[in-house]
């Protein structure tokens, strides 16, 4: 089991704000030189300091088929995506030039289920997205795409990694 920060570790967040770890975790994984909390080898390495976690890091995939794997075995993959207007169905919000989601399974049909921090609360996070729209904003790379198939892993002992198929992917 993964371990929150404790009340101690997220004392020194105030009090109005609406959602201290969230506040504690932005504050613990900010990069003074990129100015934002979006550095992912700062993510990963803070989720390595929690109790529970085994290993955490960041890889590619080639497409979904690699991000299945992981799901099989039992380890969420967090990815990032890029969209504009109408290229992301039911998505809470409408266009995003970069937004993290964790991939946590997939229906029988192939699609994406999420969760999606940017729902307007907790009960609405998990969505199912149509795999060939989330994989265009995931894939692509640059201004007009994703990240390009970049994500992180982060695991505990219970749940070893799928063995690599050939020596570069998942």
């Amino acid at each position: 089991m993964y371990a929150l920060p404790s009340a101690s570790e997220t004392a020194g967040v105030g009090a109005g704000h609406r959602d201290r770890v969230v506040d504690h975790l932005a504050r613990m994984t900010y990069d003074y030189a990129y100015q934002g909390t979006g550095n992912w080898p700062f993510n990963t390495a803070y989720a390595a300091t929690r109790t529970g976690i085994e290993q955490a890091f960041v890889t590619r995939f080639r497409s979904l088929v690699g991000v299945e794997r992981f799901i099989a075995a039992g380890i969420p993959v967090i990815t990032a995506v890029t969209f504009g207007s109408g290229q992301l169905d039911g998505a809470p919000i409408s266009s995003t030039n970069g937004h993290v989601l964790v991939v946590v399974g997939f229906t029988e049909s192939g699609d994406v289920v999420v969760n999606d921090p940017a729902a307007s609360g907790r009960a609405g996070a998990r969505r199912t997205y149509d795999r060939g729209q989330f994989e265009d904003a995931w894939l692509k790379r640059g201004s007009s795409g994703g990240s390009g198939g970049v994500a992180y892993v982060v695991r505990d002992a219970a749940h070893p990694l799928p063995a690599r198929r050939g020596a570069t992917s998942w």
